[in-house]
């Protein structure tokens, strides 16, 4: 059991890691930075390279950009992500809702 808990931790990607963040530990938007250190202090994923906020950065960037992706950038705000609630292009009035609900 815990060799498959180890071996599940080393193949999550950052994309899920993120998710798994965003689901479970934050009640609002979150920049890279504190999605990073939830990583971190949970071990929710293997970190290896030299720089994982900037690998962390870049899938939350590409990841917002496209209508399928996960996650949503907020607009006018430097870098705070939350989950897309319905990854459809007809959603972004939703988002904006579910964006001010999170800010009230």
């Amino acid at each position: 059991m815990k060799e498959m808990k180890q071996r599940r931790k080393k193949e999550r990607t950052w994309a899920e890691a993120a998710r798994l963040v965003l689901e479970n530990y934050s009640d609002g938007p979150m920049t890279p930075k504190q999605i990073l250190r939830v990583i971190e202090t949970e071990g929710l994923k293997e970190m290896s390279g030299t720089s994982p906020l900037a690998c962390l950065n870049a899938m939350l960037h590409s990841n917002s950009r496209s209508c399928d992706g996960l996650f949503y950038k907020l607009p006018g705000r430097i870098s705070l992500f939350t989950l897309k609630v319905r990854p459809d292009c007809s959603s972004w009035d939703w988002l904006k809702v579910r964006w001010l609900m999170n800010i009230a």
